[in-house]
């Protein structure tokens, strides 16, 4: 599934180097998937605080050597959104490459093409559990760049945790862990609960956030689009480059 020309691992050399990490046990990098049907900000915004929170965690604390965004393959994203609504995978990898070098979090973000270049639909567990093999055969067992076994942390937002339960059996993965991301509207009740008795389960519960946080969805941003190019209040959510993209796409319907 990965190779060395979908998925960027130089991005992780040159962190771990400069960090001077590479006998550090407690290396990872974050990974997380789904449509991007478009990238919003959030995407983006919620690896960084993924990255601050493991990083000055107390007691399980992670050194985050890079972040990937995993695009959905085509097949599911054009069953899921149909005809109109679905944008081509080359296309939403290019705006995630862009939404990257906007945010200037190309030292850190990388896109991988891997899902994209599959035969079919691959779920998110098995593209976490491939990828953390794929690393540690590059960079620990092969080339021996790191001392240590590499963990992988799957990104995903507390609604997605709480829809799916394979979200906790894929912390019991080896080298693996999940990092849930609080979200308007879901009850955070479940995760609360499982964080205290499952070390590799870490929730970020954006308290601090919580009075101005905005709700920012990919299925939003398109109805917006879709239903009456409304445009109110677009900068605040997605990216102007995005917003060029979607008035085009629905104009030509």
């Amino acid at each position: 599934m990965y190779t060395r020309d979908n998925i960027n691992l130089d991005i992780i050399k040159r962190n771990c180097q400069e960090k001077n990490v590479a006998n550090e046990a407690n290396n990872c990098v974050l990974l997380t998937t789904g449509s991007l049907n478009p990238i919003h900000r959030s995407h983006l915004k919620n690896l960084s605080l993924v990255k601050a929170y493991l990083e000055k965690h107390k007691d399980r604390p992670l050194n985050v050597l890079a972040a990937y965004l995993s695009p959905s393959h085509d097949s599911y994203v054009r069953h899921k959104l149909g005809e109109t609504d679905w944008i081509p995978g080359a296309e939403r990898s290019d705006l995630c490459h862009y939404a990257i070098n906007h945010d200037k979090l190309e030292d850190f973000v990388s896109v991988s093409k891997a899902e994209l270049e599959c035969r079919g639909f691959v779920d998110f567990d098995q593209v976490t559990i491939e990828l953390e093999r794929f690393l540690n055969r590059e960079l620990h067992e092969s080339q021996s760049i790191l001392s240590h076994p590499l963990k992988v942390v799957y990104v995903c937002g507390l609604d997605h945790f709480n829809k799916c339960p394979y979200v906790e059996t894929l912390a019991a993965a080896k080298n693996v862990a999940c990092a849930i991301i609080y979200r308007l509207g879901a009850s955070d009740n479940r995760i609360q609960r499982l964080q205290e008795r499952n070390s590799k389960v870490y929730y970020i519960t954006l308290d601090d956030e919580r009075e101005t946080l905005v709700d920012i969805s990919s299925t939003e941003i398109r109805k917006r689009y879709r239903d009456s190019f409304q445009q109110t209040d677009a900068d605040e959510i997605t990216y102007p480059f995005v917003q060029e993209y979607l008035t085009k796409k629905y104009q030509k319907r």
